[in-house]
């Protein structure tokens, strides 16, 4: 078995509103600092934050620099090291490049949506298949999900998180956790 090299990008472009009109969400600060625990906590290789926004960005690596260098460094050192695996894009295919730059190969896209569909892949088939040694990029929406054109540049699309009731709305944050845990949590007897 090989190890393990997966990424996350959390995108703002090319997303949907509740009235399936395509938008560029805005950056939830709270998005970065729990997908970046997440992230540390299953072992993720970057966690990409996609936002075409200069300002926003700007916004995004102040948060960084507070966390990883400012006062919050001192104040809390495991959101310091947690912070330490993000990385602020302007795009999914900047993320691409720089996996593709550290790795000489090109990532294999894994998106996830909530909507029904086909091209789906399960939690256990694809637990085995991010063991292979290849680099993947599991991609994340923010608003009410990615348009169609980012979903079908992926090569899988995972199945959707579904509980026990019809309500089917969480938080890109709540989606992610539970995604890396079903994906990456040490196998239990």
């Amino acid at each position: 078995m090989s190890e393990i090299d997966l990424s996350v990008v959390l995108l703002h472009e090319g997303m949907v509103d509740k009235h399936a009109k395509l938008v560029t969400t805005s950056l939830t600060l709270n998005d970065i600092q729990d997908l970046a625990r997440s992230s540390r906590t299953y072992g993720i290789n970057t966690l990409f934050i996609a936002h075409p926004g200069p300002a926003l960005q700007k916004l995004a690596r102040t948060l960084l620099y507070h966390w990883e260098k400012g006062f919050g460094s001192t104040y809390n050192p495991n959101r310091k090291e947690a912070m330490e695996r993000v990385n602020v894009v302007s795009t999914l295919d900047d993320a691409i490049m720089k996996i593709e730059l550290r790795t000489k190969k090109l990532p294999i896209l894994i998106s996830t949506s909530a909507k029904p569909g086909d091209r789906r892949i399960g939690f256990k088939e694809c637990r085995e298949l991010i063991r292979d040694g290849q680099p993947y990029l599991l991609m994340l929406g923010s608003g009410w999900g990615m348009a169609d054109p980012l979903l079908n540049r992926a090569q899988y699309i995972l199945e959707p998180i579904n509980g026990p009731t019809e309500f089917n709305h969480l938080s890109v944050r709540s989606a992610c956790a539970i995604m890396l845990d079903r994906l990456l949590a040490p196998d239990r007897a």
